[in-house]
């Protein structure tokens, strides 16, 4: 994800300070890559020696997603954090907790809302064109198989969850243009259905879900 943050940021004309990761070898190898003057095997680290920092983007498995956005936020720095925000909702209520009271912000990357038909289209809702969205059925079809089939992505523990979490994008997008309503209910299913066939065969996987609200109305690391 590293290649998307450092081209984004660059492109918005920031300053890239410093990386930091774990595995060994793995920031001085993106350092060099991306032309980042500092790198670090440890977040502890460069927020101690790094004290320019100003905001840091918390690209790592969703699992430390709360416990690193909320580090940085107490060490008064500003967040962007990959989708989904955390593995539960408490520990949403956590990072928020963190971010008012550093007085820091904290923006999670839902990156459709910002796609050129996805702006489009939330002007024809505000001008009142499509009239009230009271429902909506969001859905992604993956034709390239599987994302990181077997590691991190496709293990609970450090995911989360299943499709719903690639999906949420779209969750995130229908709700977005629907004014992020109260939800009246949530209904679920989970399943394991992945095919396991030969490693030359193609592994799919589609992903479905949908989304609705009552009619009245009323949702690796480098800095």
């Amino acid at each position: 994800m590293l290649q998307y943050h450092a081209a984004g940021f660059k492109q918005a004309y920031a300053e890239i300070v410093a990386v930091a990761d774990p595995a060994p070898g793995a920031a001085k190898k993106a350092a060099e890559k991306w032309g980042i003057p500092h790198h670090y095997e440890s977040v502890d680290a460069m927020l101690a020696e790094r004290k320019e920092i100003q905001a840091v983007s918390v690209i790592v498995p969703n699992k430390f997603h709360a416990s690193l956005a909320i580090q940085c936020l107490n060490a008064g720095k500003h967040v962007f954090c990959e989708k989904p925000p955390a593995l539960s909702a408490p520990e949403v209520q956590d990072i928020i907790a963190a971010s008012k009271k550093s007085g820091k912000h904290v923006m999670f990357n839902f990156n459709n809302r910002a796609r050129p038909e996805s702006q489009a289209m939330m002007k024809y809702v505000e001008q009142g064109h499509v009239g009230k969205v009271n429902s909506a059925q969001a859905k992604w079809i993956r034709r390239t198989g599987i994302p990181g089939f077997g590691g991190w992505f496709t293990t609970k523990e450090f995911s989360g969850g299943g499709p719903l979490i690639d999906l949420l994008h779209m969750v995130d997008l229908a709700m977005y243009f629907m004014g992020y309503p109260e939800p009246a209910h949530v209904l679920g299913q989970t399943f394991n259905d992945f095919i396991e066939e030969s490693p030359s065969r193609v592994r799919g996987a589609s992903r479905t879900a949908s989304a609705a609200s009552p009619t009245s109305r009323t949702p690796r690391t480098a800095s």
